[in-house]
């Protein structure tokens, strides 16, 4: 959905952001993509945030296994009820059975059994030993629970894992760390919050530079990594309204961190959730025009590829709704099956007042399987607007995504995605 900021820059006072992730950096080259997985865990490779980590280090014969007994315990998994499921959810033929494995329900967008498998498989004789398996379950877990909207449930049983930082989680010969690295990134973002969070990525940021040195057949993976927990920290300070901060490290990945276009968009989209337009024009011109084609031809194909979103996006926060309707609608004849674009279009549409032309145009998307949150919940809203019978509608609309088989991106929907 297209946000609209037109608030002031607060003056909040300058925080100092420089450390491991600063920008004067030789190792700092576009990222590479992460290793393969470990061929053990028996969990596709996805291209959602529920891809598993990279290879775990093998525990030698010789050498003690640690003892994470206490991470298999039942009382530490909460139960997860289907009380805000809509029942065109639960009573669809697409719902997975019981015996479905976990792999399947990932790979269709099953979240909430999937992590409940996950729990299962933890605290369920016979229970894993090894490392390998117990964290990739884990950080199965925990994934989904926050996919799922359920942050804070993840964030109480992310505490059982204590501090990562300790010499638990080493190997007791080698002195890898045994925890992968998304389960260790997931942990911090669950367990800290605010200056904590930030605290907690610079930490990693150390391990990842001191690793990306070292050389050898993984350097590509930590210069990547430190590239994306320098994103992660402009993140945590965005979250904590520290803005000045915010532009300050953002102003530090510029050059090798990422390419230009990535970077100027990053810029101006931060200027325009602060509601300073002037400096987010300054960032958003240069890029591309408004009337370009997306493509998806570079590394960052998921963020420059939408660059002439950005030029809409300008024109919204700056009060001209026609212009960014006229713009959209000229990207849109260009690339009419793009889903983003049409989304847009779609919001820009319900603020010009325009809900009769908004309406088909997310009814389209639904039915072509572009069931995202922001289109059901902004399609429930015109139903509310425009029929008496709304709850009627948002039922209907909630049992036509339900016949969807689901993927990726995930197939269970919650009431308050359909404002049921």
């Amino acid at each position: 959905m297209l946000p609209l900021a037109h608030h002031q820059e607060a003056s909040l006072p300058c925080r100092t952001v420089i450390g491991p992730l600063e920008a004067d950096d030789p190792l700092a080259d576009p990222p590479a993509p992460p290793p393969k997985e470990d061929p053990r865990v028996s969990t596709p490779s996805l291209s959602s945030p529920l891809s598993l980590p990279p290879t775990l280090a093998s525990l030698t014969l010789s050498a003690p296994s640690p003892d994470f007994s206490f991470l298999l315990r039942p009382s530490l998994y909460h139960p997860l009820t289907n009380v805000n499921i809509p029942s065109p959810f639960r009573t669809s033929p697409h719902a997975p059975s019981p015996s479905t494995p976990l792999p399947t329900l990932l790979a269709h967008g099953h979240f909430r059994p999937a992590a409940t498998l996950a729990a299962s498989l933890l605290t369920t004789p016979p229970l894993p030993t090894l490392p390998s398996d117990i964290f990739p379950l884990l950080y199965v877990r925990l994934a989904c629970l926050v996919l799922l909207g359920a942050a804070p449930l993840a964030a109480q049983e992310a505490l059982a894992l204590g501090d990562l930082a300790t010499q638990l989680y080493r190997h007791p010969r080698t002195g890898a760390h045994l925890v992968p690295w998304e389960l260790r990134v997931l942990a911090v973002r669950l367990a800290a919050g605010g200056a904590r969070e930030v605290a907690g990525y610079y930490e990693l940021a150390r391990e990842a530079r001191a690793e990306a040195w070292k050389g050898g057949a993984e350097r590509e993976v930590w210069r990547g990594r430190l590239s994306d927990l320098g994103v992660r920290v402009v993140g945590a300070l965005v979250s904590m309204g520290d803005w000045a901060a915010a532009g300050r490290m953002l102003r530090s990945l510029r050059g090798e961190d990422m390419e230009e276009a990535v970077w100027r968009g990053r810029m101006g989209l931060l200027y325009l959730q602060i509601g300073d337009v002037k400096s987010a024009r300054e960032f958003i011109a240069p890029t591309t025009t408004p009337t370009s084609t997306p493509t998806a031809a570079s590394d960052h194909a998921d963020e420059d590829a939408y660059a002439p979103l950005l030029h809409p996006l300008l024109s919204l926060a700056e009060g001209d709704v026609e212009r960014a309707i006229s713009q959209l609608e000229t990207m849109r004849a260009a690339a009419p099956s793009d889903p983003l674009l049409t989304q847009n279009l779609a919001v820009c549409l319900i603020y010009a007042g325009r809900l009769a032309d908004a309406r088909p145009l997310m009814e389209g998307l639904v039915d072509e399987g572009h069931a995202f949150r922001t289109v059901l919940f902004n399609l429930a809203t015109v139903y509310e607007l425009c029929s008496e019978g709304a709850r009627g509608l948002k039922l209907e609309l909630a049992k036509r995504v339900a016949g969807w088989e689901g993927g990726a991106w995930g197939w269970e929907r919650g009431k308050g995605e359909f404002k049921l």
